[in-house]
């Protein structure tokens, strides 16, 4: 099974996303659009996982969660990898409550380490990924500091998710496996 951690969005952000994809579309034509259903904002990405190490997940991470309480975050600002030159990933950027999601990614990443389960390593930066470029071309988002402070919204943050990837032509189909909820507050 394909697996990552992550949080769901709110139908608000969703929608606001939907809104802001609308916006660049004009201004990059030819981005394949994430259906705003399927943006998530992912803590740690596993690939392709067996039973047991979806087990080994769900038994590290219900104590590790309960530890959080819930925060808000907001999304906002729009920004691609890489940084400078032609796009591969248009982005959503966290201003409020980034410092929680750091917290929150640190602590998941720590408990994974202790427990053996491989994860995808590179550093963590919290976004949305709303579009990509397909392979070989060569799109520039030229407005960036247009977007700079355009907000899709904020959102109370009170768990992660254990999500199942199905990759299909049409796009990925996302399957939640297991949610882990804060301590309520």
């Amino acid at each position: 099974m394909r697996a990552f951690l992550s949080i769901h969005l709110s139908e608000i952000v969703q929608t606001r996303v939907e809104q802001l994809q609308s916006q660049l579309a004009a201004e990059l034509p030819g981005v394949r659009w994430t259906r705003p259903a399927n943006c998530h904002l992912t803590l740690k990405f596993f690939g392709d996982i067996d039973s047991s190490i979806e087990n080994a997940i769900a038994a590290r991470l219900p104590a590790l969660v309960e530890q959080f309480s819930p925060f808000t975050v907001e999304f906002k600002g729009v920004g691609q990898f890489p940084p400078r030159g032609p796009l591969s990933v248009l982005w959503v950027g966290v201003d409020c409550g980034a410092a929680a999601l750091v917290a929150l990614e640190n602590a998941v990443r720590e408990a994974l380490d202790v427990a053996s389960i491989k994860f995808d390593a590179k550093p963590f930066k919290p976004h949305l990924t709303i579009g990509r470029a397909p392979h070989g071309r060569k799109i520039y988002l030229r407005s960036q500091q247009k977007y700079a402070a355009w907000s899709v919204g904020t959102m109370n943050i009170d768990g992660i998710s254990l999500m199942q990837s199905v990759l299909d032509p049409h796009g990925a189909i996302y399957t939640e496996r297991q949610r882990f909820a804060f301590a309520p507050q």
